[in-house]
């Protein structure tokens, strides 16, 4: 963190962690809402760290505070070494084929014990068949990649676990096997005339937007070329909407998203700076719409919206027993104002064009922790760190 706050930079900061505050339950270390309402949530623990790192502020808890935190996400972790929510996994051997229902549940898991700085009790023994270099090869190109958006979710869910592996319990192989194996894997599905990845195979700009910034985040973390930049800035740009966000109504995702994938593209090539620049404002723009009139967070959708405005936007679930994912459609409740993950999604985006065009009045000491691949960018100044 080397950028000094500025008054933006504070106010963001400020209403972030106000709604981090309203979702804390008691006094027992890591306990959050994800909503207001919903009571303990996994995923009101995971983003609350995260949302906290993003300011610094999970440092000044000292290592006992984040270790009593950290074991709830212990806790859930089955014998065989992955993640589950589910108390009949915790005996449970899956095979990577029945990995799918559990591959994002053990990746928040992950993110979340590497910002707190701990590590899990047991080693990551469901791996193991993609150890093999045929094997993950294989397995990455299994998925049906015209939903781009789902197989990248996937795919970056068993890169985090892999680099779990390489710098918990000292699996050295894990890079020149994911050079070996996945990234050929990758490169083969990647689009060379929209730069995304799963759109010659029938993935629209949106899902393949969606899909790709799930993939170059392994990029980044390995240093990987990425290839085709123009295309994918091209395609980028052409998937903003007029009001500068990536999904009509705003959804933090997409925004996220969309932000992502510009900011780090600027950091690769000038091509079209001015347009990316434009946009960047106008995703900035955007973004503060979704800024809580209250100062306590930041809303699921543009406080300058209405429902007519909004789409349900999908979030792939994959169940048991089935080999392609389903989309549950959510967000479109006029009562439901805020979710935690938007007071991560949006801060972190706002750090992110900011970081580009830094005349914003939101530049500040934001924490890049690149261990949280959503938070792994090119610029990062350290990358692969081991706790």
């Amino acid at each position: 963190m080397t950028e000094l706050p500025t008054s933006g930079y504070q106010r963001i900061k400020e209403t972030s962690l106000n709604f981090v505050n309203a979702m804390k339950i008691g006094d027992k270390p890591g306990i959050y809402q994800k909503e207001a309402g919903e009571g303990e949530s996994f995923y009101g623990s995971y983003h609350a760290a995260h949302v906290l790192d993003l300011f610094g502020e999970l440092s000044n808890y000292p290592q006992t505070y984040r270790e009593e935190w950290a074991e709830q996400f212990r806790q859930r972790q089955t014998e065989h070494g992955y993640f589950s929510k589910h108390v009949a996994d915790h005996k449970r051997i899956r095979t990577i084929e029945e990995m799918e229902p559990v591959w994002h549940y053990t990746r928040g898991n992950i993110w979340a014990l590497r910002v707190l700085g701990c590590k899990p009790e047991r080693e990551l023994n469901f791996l193991e068949p993609l150890l093999n270099a045929e094997r993950l090869y294989d397995w990455v190109k299994h998925y049906d990649w015209k939903n781009s958006w789902a197989a990248g979710n996937q795919v970056l869910a068993a890169a985090t676990a892999l680099f779990a592996l390489r710098d918990w319990f000292g699996a050295s192989e894990v890079d020149p096997l994911m050079e070996k194996a996945m990234y050929p894997a990758l490169e083969e599905l990647q689009d060379a005339k929209t730069g995304f990845w799963g759109t010659q195979l029938g993935a629209d700009l949106p899902n393949g937007l969606f899909g790709t910034i799930h993939v170059v985040p392994i990029y980044f973390a390995l240093g990987w070329p990425l290839r085709h930049l123009e295309r994918s800035i091209d395609s980028t740009l052409a998937c903003q909407l007029s009001d500068g966000s990536f999904w009509p109504g705003g959804s933090d995702c997409p925004d996220f998203d969309g932000a992502y994938q510009l900011v780090n593209l600027a950091a690769l090539t000038d091509y079209r700076r001015e347009d990316v620049e434009t946009a960047c404002r106008r995703y900035l723009a955007h973004a503060l719409q979704h800024k809580s009139p209250d100062g306590v967070g930041w809303l699921l959708h543009r406080r300058d919206s209405v429902p007519a405005d909004w789409v349900p936007r999908p979030h792939w679930i994959w169940k048991e027993g089935e080999n392609t994912a389903s989309a549950e459609l959510r967000d479109e409740d006029p009562d439901r104002e805020k979710i935690m993950l938007g007071s991560w999604f949006y801060p972190l985006s706002i750090a992110l064009v900011s970081h580009l065009l830094g005349n914003t009045g939101y530049e500040g000491p934001y924490h890049y922790n690149s261990d949280s691949l959503h938070v792994c960018n090119v610029f990062n100044e350290s990358l692969n760190q081991s706790i």
